[in-house]
């Protein structure tokens, strides 16, 4: 018996649709929706700070608030700045600082955002695009990448039409992608149709790579098709990462070797160039986050000399117990004498 859907739904018009409209919720809860979607849009960085500020930052600012209330009545000011300015700094530096080191090290070229494995990685398949040869074209070393990934991914030789359908797919990605870094297109385009361009570009490339993956591989069930694979090293080491990261770090690599060791649209890549530009990126991604690690480190250590400051150089929270404390031994005192009196006064009569 063979079944057959009765609705077809045309997934990429749900999508353009305005989800608005077909929320059942209003007021405060469609609020919500808007807000959560906001921060998944945001990213890790602000994921993790909506976590955080919720998490720990708001609850322990109002437990130092309160801390010793049910003695004194007030709030606690001082526990209430200290609570405030350590959990307030340490979750911003812990994670500005590390994309703020990033940002200034990709000056010197993206492929320090690159991992190591996948700078050695290209920097064997340019040269197996170079060979016998020292200058060669940006889809030359494309095609060489194209190549080892579909041959690696689906355990099977990669054909030359595969190679072209991906290649094509990759320079649209690519074009699209370099227009937030040109500021003259980006001024005609617009940042935001930009980065929906970009997006609609890496969906089409990840179909185009499937769909070849799927024609390719004699079995491809359980296979994710967001993983890619590749060969490392001359030994015929393999590694794999996403397919969305491999295709930034493919990007990464060849416009910034282009930009050091071309001309004229030929790159020069003798073997001397690519061993260079290898070490170089290397050291540089060791030492960025070495960098990341000592910068915050050394940022943090800062932070209780500053609460500490702030709270008067005591500790706030246990201040009003010591206060009810002594209040406590200072009344059992005056009782004890009292008595101690009163014992006296029995005996004299």
């Amino acid at each position: 018996m063979k079944i057959s859907a009765t609705n077809n739904i045309n997934i990429k018009q749900n999508k353009s649709l305005n989800y608005k409209n077909n929320i059942p919720f209003k007021g405060g809860v469609d609020c919500l929706v808007n807000f959560w979607q906001f921060v998944d849009n945001g990213g890790r960085a602000l994921q993790f700070t909506v976590e955080d500020m919720f998490g720990t930052n708001f609850p322990r600012t109002y437990k130092g608030a309160m801390a010793g209330y049910k003695y004194t009545g007030k709030i606690n000011v001082p526990a209430l700045l200290q609570e405030a300015i350590r959990e307030f700094l340490t979750g911003p530096i812990m994670c500005i600082t590390p994309v703020a080191v990033l940002a200034m090290a990709k000056k010197s070229g993206k492929t320090v955002n690159t991992h190591i494995e996948n700078i050695e990685n290209l920097s064997y398949l340019m040269k197996q695009a170079v060979q016998s040869k020292n200058s060669i074209g940006q889809d030359d070393f494309l095609r060489t990448v194209i190549k080892d990934l579909i041959t690696k991914t689906s355990a099977k030789e990669a054909n030359s039409e595969d190679v072209e359908e991906l290649l094509k797919a990759i320079n649209k990605y690519v074009n699209e992608a370099n227009i937030l870094n040109n500021k003259e297109l980006l001024k005609k385009t617009g940042k935001k149709t930009a980065k929906a361009n970009i997006a609609t570009a890496m969906e089409n490339l990840q179909n185009v790579f499937e769909s070849i993956i799927k024609r390719t591989k004699e079995n491809y069930k359980n296979t994710d098709f967001t993983q890619v694979k590749y060969t490392i090293n001359e030994s015929g080491k393999q590694g794999s990462t996403s397919f969305k990261n491999y295709i930034e770090y493919i990007n990464s690599y060849i416009q910034d070797f282009t930009k050091r060791y071309s001309k004229d649209g030929i790159i020069n890549a003798t073997q001397d160039n690519i061993s260079k530009f290898k070490s170089s990126f290397m050291g540089k991604r060791i030492l960025t986050f070495a960098s990341m690690f000592a910068i915050t480190g050394i940022l943090m250590s800062f932070i209780p000399k500053v609460y500490t400051l702030a709270s008067g150089r005591i500790n706030p929270n246990a201040t009003a117990i010591y206060k009810e404390a002594d209040k406590n031994k200072q009344e059992n005192e005056i009782n004890k004498n009292k008595q101690e009196n009163e014992v006296k006064s029995d005996s004299a009569k």
